[in-house]
């Protein structure tokens, strides 16, 4: 776990048949947001989102449909992920429905009524909100976008909004792989903590403490972080792990109600 003192925090299950797991804390501080994750349901078939793996494609869009529903969105944004540090901006929800990118990794908009969602299934969804001007950021930080400098360039493009003004931001380490799961060799080590030696054979790291520590040093608010206490491989089941051996995804959802 990170050595910085931050609010640990339990998201709790939206009311509705739809799996959206939702941080408490934020529905009340931020009732014009619409934020959380989905998980893999109660229902015979899993809730699986991922657009690029083996599902019928019929059967993902309608969950899909589902999820611009539930969430009163007018627009869905989405992209395929490189693992990569690479963001993409959206203007206004001029036209509704589902909109795929390809090769980002991070999504912010300023626009309400668009949704911004990211594919995870062990990798840390991080959510970045600016309370003062209501702009939003979400980002896919496995640990190769985590190294890249993912989370810091979506924290500069937020401030790069506020203009003059001073942001007030916020961010989220929501349910993802734990630091006791998540072994990994020496060149992930290196590439994740530079400044610390490397172990010499695989050990276990912590993603959403190198996020924090990463995004402390980028300036945010220690008192304005908080990271999820659902470990997506050793928790109670309500999150496809890829590690635990789900071909199944779950989608991070960020957005500004319109």
């Amino acid at each position: 776990m990170s050595r910085l003192s931050v609010s640990r925090v339990e998201e709790v299950r939206a009311a509705g048949d739809l799996p959206l797991w939702q941080h408490p804390e934020w529905l009340e501080r931020m009732p014009w947001l619409v934020q959380g994750i989905t998980g893999r349901g109660d229902e015979a078939e899993p809730f699986d989102l991922g657009l690029f793996g083996a599902a019928p494609v019929g059967a993902v869009v309608a969950r899909w449909s589902r999820l611009r529903r539930a969430t009163g969105m007018r627009r869905v944004v989405h992209s395929r992920q490189v693992h990569g540090a690479e963001l993409r901006s959206h203007g206004p929800a001029d036209e509704p429905g589902l909109l795929i990118g390809d090769g980002h990794d991070g999504h912010l908009t300023r626009s309400p009524g668009v949704l911004l969602t990211i594919s995870v299934a062990d990798c840390v969804p991080v959510y970045l909100v600016d309370v003062r001007i209501r702009a939003v950021a979400l980002v896919h930080a496995g640990w190769r976008g985590i190294a890249a400098g993912v989370v810091e360039r979506a924290i500069d493009r937020l401030r790069r909004w506020q203009g003059e003004g001073e942001p007030e931001l916020w961010m989220h380490c929501g349910p993802s792989i734990c630091g006791e799961c998540y072994e990994v060799g020496p060149e992930v080590h290196a590439a994740l903590v530079p400044n610390e030696p490397a172990p010499s054979r695989p050990e276990p790291i912590d993603l959403r403490a190198v996020v924090l520590e990463r995004a402390a040093a980028a300036g945010i608010d220690v008192g304005r972080m908080s990271v999820s206490t659902h470990c997506t491989r050793c928790g109670p089941g309500a999150f496809f792990s890829h590690r635990g051996g789900s071909a199944g995804r779950q989608m991070a959802v960020l957005g500004v109600r319109a």
